[in-house]
């Protein structure tokens, strides 16, 4: 494919749209980066509206899993363009926006679901999303002030994940709370001052797992309307773990209780 096939000027509209999405200035739509994460979103069923290759590796873009009724037109991209518009220096030549998945708090199904408190790192998020899944966590909620779940670079941590597990975003913590206690659950915070370790707890139980964020967790008054809190024991007086690292041994022992 030579650059005469392929888009050529930074000012095209498809271009302008990309460069949007990615920086975030188009809510409805996510931006989609690299083969792997174009791969998940194929077999996630998600709605794909643009496709952008670069022209040096367009004829290896795989469409197969898109149905030809849902299949987007394949926009080629100039390699020296295609740079304007990527997040990262590895691309691998291809970018999908889609549709952003849309869940509300009515629509995360019944179960163990995590709630993220002003967790502004979208690396941090996007790999508690993955763990949330691979737990099998019903849902993941998000406070305001927290980073966006759908980020590039949070996509790109949660690996596919973000595109299956009911996520809703910028709700505010007391809603939240108030929220997961009409549905019967038991809000548990993973917090310094808890007096009981995550392993004694029943996770039998439908809870809340509440996490803060690793500069500030949660303050005193948030501590204040949580019904349980826990604690991960370490030694060597080690005050705390990286978020992603509390958040999957936390819920990958609630998952030992689940299945036995």
């Amino acid at each position: 494919m030579n650059e005469n096939d392929a888009i050529t000027s930074r000012d095209n509209i498809k271009l302008k749209l990309a460069r949007a999405v990615r920086d975030g200035r188009e809510p409805l739509l996510i931006f989609i980066e690299g083969s792997r994460l174009f791969e998940e979103a194929l077999r996630s069923g998600l709605d794909i509206q643009h496709i952008l290759v670069s022209s040096d590796v367009s004829d290896s873009v795989k469409l197969a899993e898109l149905p030809i009724s849902k299949r987007p037109s394949v926009a080629k991209v100039a390699p020296r363009l295609f740079d304007s518009i990527a997040d990262t220096t590895n691309s691998q030549g291809v970018i999908a926006l889609a549709v952003k998945p849309s869940s509300g708090l009515e629509n995360v199904p019944p179960g163990l679901t995590v709630l993220l408190h002003r967790i502004n790192n979208p690396s941090n998020l996007g790999a508690v999303i993955r763990t949330a899944e691979a737990a099998g966590v019903a849902g993941l909620i998000t406070t305001k002030g927290s980073a966006d779940a759908f980020s590039p670079k949070a996509l790109r941590a949660s690996m596919g994940s973000a595109f299956r597990l009911p996520i809703v975003e910028g709700i505010d913590f007391a809603i939240a709370v108030d929220w997961a206690r009409e549905r019967g659950l038991v809000s548990t915070a993973a917090d310094i001052s808890g007096e009981i370790g995550y392993a004694e707890i029943d996770w039998l139980v439908p809870r809340l797992v509440v996490f803060g964020s690793e500069a500030h967790g949660l303050n005193e008054t948030e501590l204040a309307v949580i019904d349980e809190k826990i604690l991960i024991p370490m030694e060597n007086e080690v005050e705390s773990l990286n978020l992603a690292v509390s958040s999957g041994i936390i819920l990958f022992e609630a998952k030992r209780q689940r299945i036995g």
